[in-house]
């Protein structure tokens, strides 16, 4: 077969290949610096792992950190779900209605900004130590960006279609469900992108801080034993579990909102 002419458009199916190629070359190159580091010296042992000595502790130690990334995801995903409810239902009002938007114009600007990791002593208080805390935690930071893009891409439906939609005569219900959010869904895709990691990161952190279980723990427990390839084996299933998750949700948009894929977020 002849090669494609100069300036035709590359088949998709070479362009997801080279797109692979570029990612897997990328993720060899990190990992090459790294043992080039780790066999000169500059950081010694103790602070910095031999990757075959990270990858020999991720399978010596493959069911505790299974175990632990079940954990982390268990409070992942309820603070996750609890904050796209509580952001699409609060964002939809704030963006449909200004009255609403008037009334919490200055709570939002002084609560967004709060680092999740400062309301811990607060959160003790209120749920103690385990999934309650972590998970309302996790939930308090992934509602911003959920509720701020709600907001906004409510907000910027267009106004022709809201006119057509109420001369056929649709409640405000069918309204909202069948024109309103669907319009605003690649703006509230892209929120749950950003509240998707935000609510890993939290999560591990607090986890860390607390000692509350999951991979934070584990990070922590063998940072404390002085198990330096077991504490980057659990940094590397942290990592790990933020890319499939990311990965997934990227596939899942793309088949259910195939429109959003141009749509920028703002968060």
């Amino acid at each position: 077969m002849s090669a494609p002419p100069a300036g035709s458009p590359v088949p998709a199916g070479g362009v997801r290949v080279r797109r692979l190629g570029r990612q897997v070359g990328g993720v060899v190159v990190a990992v090459a610096i790294w043992e080039l580091v780790s066999l000169s010296g500059v950081i010694t042992d103790q602070a910095l792992a031999s990757v075959p000595g990270t990858f020999r502790a991720l399978g010596s130690h493959a069911g505790k950190l299974a175990s632990a990334a079940g954990g982390t995801l268990e409070a992942w995903g309820v603070g996750l779900v609890i904050a796209a409810g509580a952001g699409v239902v609060a964002g939809t009002v704030v963006g449909r209605y200004r009255l609403a938007e008037a009334f919490t114009e200055v709570l939002v600007r002084m609560m967004r900004p709060l680092p999740s990791l400062a309301l811990i002593p607060i959160a003790i208080l209120v749920a103690g130590l385990g999934l309650k805390m972590t998970a309302g935690l996790v939930a308090f930071t992934s509602f911003w960006p959920v509720f701020i893009n709600t907001r906004y891409g409510v907000r910027q439906v267009d106004n022709l279609l809201i006119d057509t939609a109420r001369t056929l005569h649709l409640g405000r219900l069918n309204l909202l469900t069948k024109v309103i959010l669907p319009a605003a869904a690649p703006l509230i895709a892209s929120g749950f992108q950003v509240a998707i990691s935000l609510a890993l990161v939290v999560t591990i952190s607090v986890e860390l801080v607390g000692g509350t279980g999951g991979i934070g723990s584990f990070v922590l427990q063998a940072q404390q034993s002085g198990v330096v390839p077991t504490m980057y084996a659990g940094i590397l299933v942290g990592g790990l579990v933020g890319w499939v998750l990311n990965s997934g949700f990227r596939v899942l948009v793309a088949r259910l909102l195939p429109w959003a894929n141009r749509t920028e977020g703002r968060t």
